[in-house]
């Protein structure tokens, strides 16, 4: 595999009993890209993404990151190794601060998950605390630490979510839908966010919201029904006359 070459995705299929969902789909993706996917409701993008995480195993084909087979490599290991996700929806302690979220994070990238019987205080944790306090202050939002997560609104909350992944240190972050039930105000707080990101992180990105995505993307990647159908620049998929047919309508892609 090339020495930049992050993610290369070989025939790659998940079947379930008879229904095909992804269908030997095969691309690669550069380290830095960042990486728009679309595609109809049951086009098979959170399938791509569960297989790429570790959630699902393939059913044919090959996933190498960084030039290894992990198609049987468990999520967690992935993890460790840089492959970070988010989810459509929050996956979020919600009865804890926003602060003892991420440390939960910190702990367990830090392997000191399995320290049960230390309480989790300054004292006994003082580096992690720390890192957990320039996180909130870096990405501005230090003022929620002490909040119960249930006590802020989704827009935060999904923030929060953002701030969990980059607390794990990603190499490739696959983000499912970050915007999704946002308003507009929240929607960019969300992009803000995004672009802010190191430009050595790859990152891949989901999204129904069409000028979220190909104004923040270098690349877009089309699925419909299992398949890839197109992969080329923001203005080459806009111009894709099976995407104006297929997938979004032609009048909605060509203003996206």
């Amino acid at each position: 595999m090339e020495k930049d070459k992050i993610l290369s995705l070989k025939g790659l299929s998940k079947h379930f009993g008879g229904i095909k969902v992804i269908e030997h789909v095969s691309l690669d993706v550069t380290a830095g890209e960042r990486v728009g996917l679309i595609g109809p409701n049951g086009a098979g993008k959170s399938t791509l993404f569960n297989m790429i995480a570790g959630d699902l195993e393939p059913s044919g084909g090959t996933i190498h990151y960084y030039g290894d087979r992990i198609n049987s490599m468990p999520n967690y290991k992935r993890t460790q190794k840089g492959i970070v996700r988010t989810f459509q929806k929050n996956n979020l302690m919600m009865g804890l601060t926003v602060r003892e979220n991420i440390l939960l994070v910190l702990q367990r990238i830090n392997q000191k998950h399995t320290q049960w019987w230390k309480q989790a205080t300054p004292g006994n944790y003082q580096l992690l605390f720390e890192h957990a306090g320039s996180l909130l202050h870096e990405w501005g939002l230090e003022e929620y630490s002490q909040t119960k997560v249930k006590d802020l609104s989704y827009g935060v909350q999904r923030q929060i979510e953002m701030i969990m992944a980059i607390a794990g240190n990603p190499k490739l972050l696959l983000l499912d839908e970050p915007t999704a039930g946002m308003s507009q105000v929240e929607t960019d707080q969300i992009i803000s966010l995004i672009n802010k990101l190191p430009v050595e992180v790859t990152i891949m990105m989901i999204e129904h919201d069409v000028d979220v995505l190909f104004g923040n993307t270098d690349r877009v990647i089309v699925l419909h029904a299992g398949t890839l159908i197109a992969d080329g620049s923001p203005e080459q998929v806009r111009e894709n006359p099976e995407v104006k047919e297929i997938y979004m309508g032609k009048e909605v892609i060509a203003n996206a």
